[in-house]
């Protein structure tokens, strides 16, 4: 009989302690990563599924993005590669949009972005997982299906665990802020319906990759951001502590960030950014940095930088961003107000 852990659904060993799954003894529940971050809050490697499981035909499948990915959304085709499926799209986390949110707006430009992008769906849904009332409703709604099997789908830390733990009632998955910490699908009944919670789909040059786990947990929003808002003049810039440098190159302009209040920011001129990283302790050293500099149109335009945050800006410029290399950093149209 194999057996699983009941943290992140990993195949049970005691042969290699450096590989997914390692037990001391194989009757223990979890292994011994997930012991150690329940327990020790600790984490010393990131495994990552590398395959999609294949999925069953006569199913729904729950697409969830973070509000923190909403640069993601719709970038991972899963439909071509499974046609037959029914596709809910949910946008997970908007508790942590600022109060005064439009929602609806958000909505309907998530909707015509789907439409222009030819994306099949059959549901857009916004919802937090925290809410019990969202839960509820979405359970309500998930059972209208007479498909069989539902898969929750999505990039890592997007909250598919947490979901599936309430829907489930399932008190042993873990749902921590941590990168592809479910390894193997879980799934339980409900009602005639199996659900199942699907490993993250993994995305290149978010904050795990440059920081250990006690230092980026702090870093990736969990509550309501507080919008900051910065006036910068041209050759002025921002250094987000310890992680990147923002560079306004051409004309002032404001700046609105939406990130954790555990990022600290400091303003300086473009010229002192080099002295100022070799003065504090940065993640990386100076030669593992680079730039990348975007474009800005009349627009309001979102720039995310990897799952941290993102920032707003909407007058013709020019940003320099100063990066680790290989950092996750896009621009697209921004989504809401």
């Amino acid at each position: 009989m194999t057996m699983h852990c009941k943290g992140c659904g990993a195949l049970l060993q005691t042969e290699n302690e450096q590989e997914v799954g390692y037990v001391i003894n194989i009757e223990q529940p979890f292994c011994q990563s997930c012991y150690r971050l329940m327990h020790y809050g600790e984490v010393n490697a990131h495994f990552h599924p590398q395959d999609l499981p294949q999925l069953g035909r006569n199913a729904v499948a729950v697409m969830m993005s973070s509000v923190l990915h909403l640069d993601m959304l719709f970038q991972y085709p899963v439909y071509r590669f499974e046609p037959d499926l029914k596709y809910v799209y949910i946008i997970n986390q908007i508790d942590l949009l600022p109060k005064q949110t439009n929602l609806d707006e958000l909505l309907k430009r998530i909707i015509a972005k789907a439409k222009a992008l030819k994306i099949p769906y059959y549901d857009i849904i916004l919802m937090s997982a925290k809410n019990p009332l969202d839960i509820a409703n979405l359970k309500t709604y998930l059972a209208t299906f007479k498909e069989p099997n539902v898969y929750l789908l999505g990039v890592q830390n997007s909250g598919k665990t947490t979901v599936y733990k309430a829907l489930t009632d399932n008190e042993e998955a873990l749902a921590f802020t941590k990168a592809g910490l479910t390894q193997e699908p879980f799934s339980a009944k409900v009602g005639y319906q199996m659900i199942w919670d699907m490993p993250g789909l993994y995305q290149e040059g978010y904050i795990h990759q440059f920081l250990p786990y006690e230092d980026y947990k702090k870093l990736i929003p969990t509550q309501t951001i507080k919008p900051r808002i910065y006036q910068l003049k041209k050759g002025q810039a921002l250094i987000l502590k310890g992680l990147l440098a923002i560079q306004n190159m051409k004309t002032d302009t404001s700046l609105v960030l939406y990130l954790s209040p555990f990022v600290k920011i400091h303003k300086t001129r473009i010229e002192r950014i080099e002295a100022l990283l070799k003065k504090d302790p940065t993640l990386l050293p100076l030669e593992a940095y680079e730039e990348k500099a975007f474009k800005i149109g009349e627009k309001k335009t979102q720039i995310t930088f990897a799952d941290i945050g993102f920032l707003h800006t909407e007058k013709t410029n020019t940003l320099s961003f100063i990066i680790p290399n290989k950092m996750h950093l896009t621009l697209t149209e921004a989504l809401f107000k």
